[in-house]
Parts: structure tokens; C-alpha cells; sequence
């Protein structure tokens, strides 16, 4: 059984940013932190319901995202499945182009 450490992040000033616990069982050893860097991202820049952010580019300082794939639950299909074939039945009565 593997024994990990508590793992505190603090600034340059000694304040606490965040403390990851200690941990027990099946768990990786960490991994030695030589430097940290941080970057600022603008509020609202990124579109956290449909993105998360997976690391950072070293070299250009930004982001690097992964889309968030959200499943159609069956309900949401059906819903779907009955507003397109209304529209197609409105199409078909007003002569559209659908």
C-alpha cells in the first residue's frame, strides 16, 4: 500500500494557494515540482461548461482545451426527433423549402 504526503501550494509570500491531502492505497508517487509558473486568464475567456483546460503551452502561455463531449440523453433525442418532424410538417403545409 502506497503512502503519499501532503503537497502544499503557496506564493512567493508564503500564502497558501492549495493544499492536495495526504493519500493512501493504489495511488501514484508525486511527481518532483522544480518550477511552478502560473498564467491569468481573462474572466469569461473560456467556456468552462463546454471546455477544460488540459495544460498550458510553455511556449505561447495559453491554454490547451479539450471540448467537452456532452451525450444526447434519450430524452433529449426524442425531443429533438418531434421538433424536426414538426418543422418538417409545417414545411410541408406552408410549401417551404425544407
Amino acid at each position: 500500500m502506497n503512502q503519499v504526503g501532503c503537497r502544499i501550494i503557496c506564493d512567493q509570500d508564503g500564502e497558501v494557494i492549495h493544499i492536495i491531502g495526504e493519500m493512501q492505497g493504489d495511488v501514484l508517487e508525486r511527481k518532483e515540482i522544480v518550477k511552478l509558473s502560473c498564467i491569468d486568464i481573462e474572466f469569461g475567456a473560456i467556456d468552462f461548461k463546454k471546455y477544460q483546460i488540459v495544460s498550458i503551452n510553455m511556449d505561447t502561455l495559453e491554454p490547451v482545451l479539450k471540448e467537452i463531449i456532452i451525450p444526447e440523453t434519450e430524452e433529449q433525442r426524442r425531443i429533438r426527433e418531434l421538433e424536426d418532424a414538426l418543422l418538417l410538417q409545417a414545411d410541408e403545409e406552408t410549401g417551404g423549402i425544407l
